[in-house]
């Protein structure tokens, strides 16, 4: 990697970047990462077990669950990327490989035809997963179960080692669901010994062959709960992380330059759309790129390269950040902005660094 590059996108810039991001701005998609993997291979087991009727709906939020009473199943969004996968682990001490997500999400699909069909109500159900009282108001808010849960019990499916089945009925069945809809797996072989869980995979077998051919009871239009593109609090406050660790070894940090350069997301006035009165910040700088890196290699004496580097840079963290630029202000704000790349790049053709040393 150029060293341009490698000082304005290395792994601490990264990192204090993504922590100081709105999960809303964090630019992360179901499409764009692993998690279109696991849920095509969700839908081809459904597809498999003849679950023709059932179509969940499948989004993005702070963790891994479906919609109580809905077929809206969120994951979660630091699974979308390595880094989001790395500071996940750092902070909050656990990391899921792409089998756990796609055992996570078999769970959720449990979840979602348990509510589709309404399993809930049936007499057969809550006798072989002892329902007891409402079945959602009913579920615990907190992981309290480990401390109850019996690590010698017969009647429960355990994949994942931690009794998860034992925490509510809803994921028992779940966990139930999950163990039997995994492709060749001899779950008869595997559970034999174990009767009350073998009943229950059995339970499933048999619903599904049942229901599989009818009309879900619930309306499935999408009902997220919670999505990511609502979520305003950055990536540290969720991880409830010192963003401040990397900050000394982030050398392409450019974020507090751009604050003081572009308007924070502008408020909109009597249904006026801000657009009217102002552009984005990251449209702005593509707008105007090839003449600054015309200009600013010419006097600075940079390569073209080093200088579009930097552009790509304030491009990036401009849209992450939600900056713009005043209408009426748009020939000031580009002398400043270039008066700032030119800064930068000549920092850089003197001492290999983008950054001041009282920055650095």
């Amino acid at each position: 990697m150029r060293r341009s590059r490698e000082q304005l996108f290395n792994t601490d810039t990264q990192k204090l970047e993504l922590l100081l991001t709105s999960l809303n701005r964090l630019g992360v998609s179901i499409e764009s990462c692993e998690l279109v993997e696991a849920v095509r291979l969700a839908r081809a087991d459904m597809k498999r077990v003849g679950l023709s009727k059932l179509e969940p709906h499948f989004y993005l939020s702070t963790g891994y669950g479906t919609v109580a009473g809905t077929t809206s199943i969120a994951l979660g969004f630091y699974d979308c990327s390595a880094l989001l996968k790395d500071l996940n682990e750092e902070f909050r001490g656990f990391r899921y490989d792409f089998n756990d997500i796609v055992n996570l999400v078999r769970h959720e699909l449990g979840h979602a035809f348990s509510y589709a069909y309404k399993l809930y109500r049936r007499k057969d159900f809550r006798e072989l997963f002892n329902v007891k009282g409402n079945y959602f108001n009913t579920y615990p808010v907190t992981n309290r179960y480990i401390q109850r849960a019996n690590p010698w019990s017969r009647d429960y499916v355990n994949p994942n080692g931690d009794h998860y089945a034992q925490k509510h009925p809803d994921d028992d069945f779940a966990e139930t669901f999950g163990v039997w809809l995994q492709p060749r797996y001899n779950w008869r072989r595997v559970y034999r010994l174990y009767p009350g869980a073998l009943r229950k995979l059995e339970y499933v077998e048999k619903i599904v062959k049942e229901l599989r051919r009818q009309e879900p009871l619930i309306d499935q239009r999408p009902a997220p709960w919670d999505p990511l593109e609502e979520c305003r609090e950055t990536l540290a406050e969720f991880l409830r992380a010192r963003a401040t660790r990397y900050r000394r070894k982030a050398t392409g940090y450019i974020d507090p330059d751009l604050h003081e350069l572009f308007w924070k997301t502008p408020a909109q006035r009597d249904n006026r759309k801000r657009e009217r009165d102002y552009v984005r910040a990251d449209n702005f700088i593509r707008l105007h790129k090839r003449d600054i890196v015309l200009q600013v290699s010419r006097w600075v004496g940079t390569d073209e390269i080093v200088v579009k580097d930097l552009l790509d840079k304030c491009s990036a963290r401009a849209h992450a950040l939600d900056l713009w630029v005043r209408k009426d202000e748009r020939e000031k704000k580009l002398v400043e902005f270039t008066s700032f790349v030119s800064y930068r790049c000549a920092l850089f053709a003197l001492n290999d660094s983008f950054l001041n040393g009282h920055r650095r």
